[in-house]
């Protein structure tokens, strides 16, 4: 789910990376091979970690589902520089801020 900050519904797809890819996003093969090519991508961050304070808009999405045999349950916020940096590695999964 995504939501963009602006006030609207927000947004859901459905994605499998089952051969093949199928789902709702635009390239389903590419999402999927993206994200085969990180190490965890859905991590969640380390409580510790020190982030840069920047905002990077009001985009918030919770990513569900399955991912190497794992449940996932991922909220996902710009809110400060590791966030930021955790989103735009999603790559073609979410939007950039202005996507």
């Amino acid at each position: 789910m995504l939501d963009r900050g602006g006030g609207g519904p927000p947004e859901r797809w459905t994605l499998s990376c089952a051969e093949p890819a199928t789902g709702d996003l635009l390239d389903p093969a590419g999402v999927c091979a993206h994200l085969r090519g990180l190490a965890d991508p859905f991590a969640a961050l380390p409580g510790d970690q020190v982030c840069s304070q920047q905002y990077g808009g009001p985009q918030t999405a919770h990513v569900t589902g399955r991912w190497a045999g794992r449940d996932v349950d991922l909220a996902l916020a710009r809110t400060n520089g590791c966030q930021i940096a955790q989103w735009d590695s999603l790559g073609p999964l979410l939007p950039g801020p202005g996507g």
